[in-house]
């Protein structure tokens, strides 16, 4: 059995931990999954692994941990319903592609009792249309803000790329007009 566990992935481990029924803080995760494996793991990847795998816009799996803020972090749980899927099953929630793939409709099927966490849209997409959607739309948000609300610069990172291409547009606008002088200096090194 041990041999078996060290060829699991992260992700695998983590579903692992969470098949066990329980409410689990991130430290009770991370110290599960050293268990199983057998070697130390470090919290900071259980973290970054946990975050994507409970975000229904990234896996499918996703719709089914819960994940509750508490006073010491979070807590992180499988749903009971989802536990009647075997463990092959939900490794393959947590897959996009490939041939041990699980899909959310094919889950569905299965158990139909976890219908009950899912969105009649989210049953329309898959978790990439999702995600491309999200991004588009972050995009969108930006491209609305009224013109007289350039960023000043400094203010993070998101205001940095638009303020750097008005700074740029404005320059380019500048050097067509002739207002401007641009003096290049190119430094040409041999080596031989």
């Amino acid at each position: 059995m041990e041999k078996e566990n060290k060829k699991k992935t992260s992700s695998e481990l983590i579903v692992d931990v969470l098949r066990t029924g329980r409410e689990l803080k991130l430290a009770e995760i991370t110290e599960l999954m050293s268990q199983y494996a057998g070697k130390p793991i470090r919290i900071q990847n259980v973290s970054s692994t946990i975050a994507k795998l409970s975000d229904s816009t990234k896996t499918e799996l996703g719709h089914f941990i819960s994940r509750q803020k508490s006073k010491r972090g979070y807590l992180y749980k499988l749903a009971d319903e989802a536990l009647e899927l075997t463990p092959e099953e939900t490794y393959g929630l947590a897959r996009k592609v490939g041939k041990n793939r699980f899909t959310l409709k094919e889950a569905l099927e299965r158990v139909p009792t976890l219908g009950k966490y899912v969105s009649e849209n989210d049953l329309k997409t898959t978790p990439e249309t999702r995600l491309r959607k999200k991004k588009r739309d972050m995009v969108g948000e930006r491209e609305k803000k009224p013109s007289g609300s350039e960023p000043t610069g400094g203010s993070g990172q998101d205001d940095a790329v638009p303020f750097v291409g008005v700074q740029l547009a404005n320059a380019l606008e500048q050097l067509k007009d002739g207002t401007i002088n641009v003096n290049v200096n190119v430094n040409i090194r041999l080596i031989g």
